[in-house]
């Protein structure tokens, strides 16, 4: 299995040939923090007649969706959350 770094993830091509002949172009993706798994994602995806181009296909993959998730900020919606801190005290 090719294994390859990319923005803190690793990539690892797991492309593997059919029952039919062809090439099923698949990639995982994981990233550790600290020596831990934090995530992990398998991806597949079309067949190929050439390895090759299921190896392209899957790594090209992998890091669209690394682009993708790094673009995604989850703590960045909106919301109705004001500190209490910031909140003026009214008497009771």
């Amino acid at each position: 299995m090719n294994t390859k770094n990319y923005k803190g993830y690793a990539l690892l091509d797991d492309t593997a040939l059919t029952e039919q002949g062809s090439y099923r172009a698949r990639a995982i993706v994981v990233r550790r923090v600290d020596g831990r798994v934090r995530s992990q994602r398998f991806i597949d995806l079309e067949t190929f007649a050439e390895e090759s181009a299921a190896r392209q296909r899957a790594m090209t993959a992998a890091q669209a969706w690394i682009d993708d998730e790094e673009n995604n900020d989850k703590l960045g919606l909106p919301t109705n959350f004001s500190s209490l801190c910031s909140a003026k005290r009214r008497p009771p």
